[in-house]
């Protein structure tokens, strides 16, 4: 008996190749096309971004659902009461409840978000991309401080967040801070003292967002009420000490 051996031999036809070539980098951008503020811009906007962070700002009225998006990791304070239904791409629902000034680290997620509730939600959302800061050189650390008004609510190695809260009339020591976002979760009336004996009256209002540059102050609540708020700090490499 003769033994017939055969040699298969399997042809990849060129236009089959190219739709893989074409079809793959699509897959990755329609990942990137569930942008929140792409997909859901009704409800989703940015509030300012910069070569360190993108911050967005959310708005779900009661009832509303958004539509599905995607989230890299992010930083998210809540600056109302949440309840709400979060159902992911595997189907699978939760039912989230938060409170106004909660701050939390989520990782990466596409999602889609209802309002089971009977007011707006509202938040922050602070991106991380490639954060590069840190205290001027020899300032000190606010959260070190006795009794200080800084607490370090969770860190990483992107940000760190500290939440902040000053009785009427208290006062801090001198002290620095890396570039940051900061997120007033009460309106403020204060004093800011800077290194140079300088003092100058400083206003914030509720939910109002702003971006700080790294810098030393000590601050004092002018006010006749507390207040109270998020820090955002960059973490990294300063760009100067790159070089």
């Amino acid at each position: 008996m003769r033994t017939v051996k055969y040699l298969l031999t399997i042809t990849v036809v060129p236009a089959v190749t190219a739709a893989l070539m074409v079809l793959l980098p699509s897959i990755a951008q329609s990942q990137q096309d569930l942008d929140a503020t792409k997909v859901d811009s009704r409800h989703h906007w940015v509030e300012f971004e910069n070569d360190q962070v993108r911050v967005v700002r959310y708005v779900l009225p009661a009832g509303e659902t958004t539509n599905k998006h995607s989230h890299p990791n992010i930083v998210n304070v809540l600056l109302t009461d949440a309840n709400a239904k979060i159902t992911t791409e595997d189907g699978k629902s939760t039912d989230f409840h938060g409170k106004a000034g909660a701050a939390a680290w989520r990782l990466a997620t596409t999602h889609v978000y209802e309002n089971t509730g009977y007011k707006a939600i509202e938040g922050v959302i602070v991106e991380p991309k490639t954060p590069h800061s840190a205290r001027p050189a020899g300032s000190a650390d606010e959260t070190t401080f006795p009794g200080s008004v800084a607490k370090v609510e969770f860190e990483n190695d992107q940000i760190r967040v500290v939440r902040y809260r000053f009785e009427p009339g208290q006062k801090n020591e001198m002290h620095g801070h890396p570039d940051l976002v900061q997120i007033p979760l009460t309106d403020a009336k204060a004093n800011v003292t800077t290194p140079d004996g300088k003092t100058t009256p400083f206003e914030a209002k509720a939910g109002q967002v702003r971006w700080r540059p790294a810098l030393q102050h000590s601050v004092q609540n002018t006010g006749d009420k507390p207040f109270e708020g998020i820090l955002v700090e960059m973490k990294g490499t300063p760009v100067a000490a790159r070089k």
